[in-house]
């Protein structure tokens, strides 16, 4: 299972494994599981400890983060992240090209037209998150909110998850980097869960 959640640590691990089972010992097993993967031991120069998630909205799909990371494998060199900032809630999308175009198209499809509009959308000051997409998220009845690069605490909740999403990423694809987009369906809902 620990395979299956995206190569999380030990105790992410353990907690979300006794949400479902329980035998004696388990905390022990686990433990000693997690040690012992091979792909966790090659990609982990440290065990990291795993983030709370700090909101600064007390409603579902209030305010919703988005970023990009690039990622040097592949055909699909860009991941797309919005996530909301209250629950963590992710959604991804894996692009050739990073415009301001396809980044809209993608948030208007599948955040607005899933979850509705939000009342805010945080995105840093870059070309993939200008004027078509602000137009976009205008129209759609939200107000836009642009950030900075240079103060990633502005983009809190989305910028601590992209570690987590590439160390997962990376870890289900072993040698073949270049897959990453096959996992990345598996990797959102560890996320999710």
């Amino acid at each position: 299972m620990h395979e299956e959640l995206g190569h999380r640590g030990e105790n992410e691990t353990y907690r979300r494994i006794k949400k479902r089972y329980w035998w004696e010992g388990m905390k022990k097993i686990v433990k000693k599981w997690v040690k012992s993967c091979q792909e966790c031991q090659k990609r982990s120069h440290l065990q990291q400890k795993e983030e709370a998630k700090i909101s600064v909205t007390s409603t579902l799909f209030e305010r919703v983060s988005m970023d990009a990371v690039h990622i040097k494998a592949g055909r699909w060199k860009y991941l797309v992240v919005a996530r909301d900032d209250f629950s963590g809630w992710p959604e991804t999308v894996a692009l050739t090209r990073l415009t301001a175009k396809s980044v809209s198209k993608w948030f208007m499809s599948e955040w607005i037209c899933r979850y509705g509009a939000p009342k805010e959308v945080t995105v840093y000051k870059r070309s993939e998150f200008g004027n078509k997409l602000q137009e976009a998220v205008k129209r759609a009845g939200s107000k836009i909110r642009i950030t900075t690069p240079y103060y990633p605490e502005s983009q809190g909740m989305v910028e601590r998850g992209h570690k987590q999403l590439k160390d997962a990423l990376g870890k289900m694809c072993g040698k073949n980097l270049s897959k990453w987009k096959e996992y990345l369906p598996i990797v959102n809902l560890e996320d999710r869960i």
